[in-house]
């Protein structure tokens, strides 16, 4: 299986989205990917092979010279990635991070990551994660979302 792609735009019927709920200190708007990368990485002490894949959400510019805001959700999954359903922080292949607009990167603490059937050319999932906030340890907001990107181009 050739799962490495650097390709930066979505294939028909591919989407990540996502949306944020219980935090009143952060007002995370939802997400939704116009972009994509997925690539072979290698993680943790013993160099476990996984995928990470990196959805991008871009403003619209509205001349050639205006700085757009990025957004970006950032999966790393089990590399056969394989049907089920992976806890976050559990195992050195599985973790989930999200940078807002304002370059914050915010990591997930908990929560879980599951992959659904879906064809041969495509991983779909959808993800219910605890987000740390940096500035306070003790505040959490939750993510919700899905997703579905193309394996291999």
């Amino acid at each position: 299986m050739n799962a490495v792609i650097k390709r930066t735009s979505f294939a028909a019927g591919n989407y990540v989205s996502a949306e944020a709920f219980a935090n009143a200190q952060l007002e995370v708007n939802p997400f939704n990917a116009n972009a994509r990368l997925i690539d072979k990485v290698k993680t943790g002490r013993n160099k476990l092979d996984a995928m990470c894949i990196t959805a991008i959400q871009r403003s619209d510019k509205n001349t050639r010279v205006s700085n757009t805001t990025t957004r970006e959700l950032t999966f790393v999954l089990p590399a056969d990635l394989a049907v089920g359903k992976y806890e976050v922080k559990s195992r050195d292949d599985v973790a989930f991070s999200f940078k807002n607009s304002d370059g914050k990167i915010y990591e997930g603490v908990s929560g879980e990551i599951e992959i659904e059937p879906a064809s041969d050319e495509n991983v779909k999932g959808r993800f219910n994660i605890n987000i740390d906030m940096p500035d306070n340890e003790e505040n959490i907001f939750i993510l919700k979302g899905k997703f579905q990107v193309l394996k291999a181009g």
